[in-house]
């Protein structure tokens, strides 16, 4: 019974299937078929069986999990007290939104390059749902999302807040002035994120309420897309205004004002509960006290 498959076995239960299991360990779905069926052969029972599209623990099973939770603990407070806690030359799966890769994101490396120079820092930029699906299968050791999803899977600490508006050109504005009629702007698409983000659903609302049903909502995955066409003058842009400061100081675009504010982002910082370390604890650390600096 070795301590690989006690781990595949671990989070076959915790994510529910082979398929995520074997995604979470960066092991191919046959590797870890092949380390439960060794294991039955050995325990002369079976450990899963499926209920609809979700494996579950047979009885056997759950004894299992809970003797492989204490082995696979015991193995680390083992590691840390022989060997010490050294995460200070290895890899770190960070994962972010786009908001926060065009605000601090550049600031927050430099911190953990200047702390952890043998440090290797895996970055993968998405969306909210993607980036926390990551953290909650193991596949990201901290995601930086907006949230919080309330996972009881995860430790979600608050970095900061996005302040969110909606942006034009100054040449689709002209004069005006005040409070913006949508209804009466010409009948520009407005662009925000992906579909199944906070900014997507804020902006149907927004548009229901102002009666602006002549505007068509353009979702985009890539920020400097969204700013490119709205630098042309091509729509309008829901935004958090700190990813397009410079061109709102320079005047080539505006906030408009749509009679009330809207709700902030909130970005957190989510790692598993049971899988964070002193690393990963300082670099949420140092996003809050980054996003902080920068006034995020």
């Amino acid at each position: 019974m070795d301590l690989k498959s006690l781990e595949a076995v671990l989070w076959i239960d915790r994510l529910g299937g082979f398929k995520a299991a074997a995604e979470a360990l960066r092991m191919t779905q046959p590797a870890i078929s092949i380390r439960v069926s060794q294991l039955e052969a050995m325990l002369e029972t079976r450990i899963f069986h499926r209920s609809g599209k979700r494996v579950v623990p047979t009885p056997v099973g759950v004894t299992l999990i809970h003797y492989a939770e204490r082995i696979l603990q015991l193995r680390d407070e083992a590691l840390l007290t022989i060997k010490g806690h050294n995460e200070e030359n290895g890899i770190l799966r960070l994962g972010t939104v786009e908001t926060t890769a065009h605000t601090w994101l550049a600031q927050l490396l430099c911190r953990i390059d200047e702390k952890y120079p043998n440090i290797t820092v895996d970055l993968d930029i998405g969306i909210s749902d993607d980036i926390q699906r990551k953290v909650a299968k193991g596949m990201l050791d901290v995601g930086l999302f907006m949230g919080p999803v309330n996972s009881p899977m995860m430790i979600e600490t608050p970095v900061c807040s996005f302040e969110v508006a909606l942006l034009a050109h100054r040449t689709v504005v002209g004069q005006r002035g005040g409070r913006t009629d949508l209804g009466s702007l010409p009948a520009l698409p407005i662009m925000t994120f992906s579909r199944n983000t906070v900014p997507h659903s804020m902006l149907h609302r927004l548009l229901g309420r102002e009666g602006g049903s002549h505007h068509r909502v353009h979702a985009m995955s890539s920020v400097p897309t969204i700013v490119s066409m709205l630098l042309s003058g091509a729509g309008l842009a829901l935004l958090p205004p700190d990813v397009v400061r410079e061109h709102l100081d320079s005047g080539a675009l505006c906030r408009l004002d749509v009679g009330q504010a809207l709700p902030p982002l909130n970005c957190v910082a989510g790692r598993l509960m049971k899988h964070s370390s002193g690393l990963v604890e300082d670099v949420v650390a140092m996003a809050r006290n980054v996003a902080q600096s920068a006034g995020a």
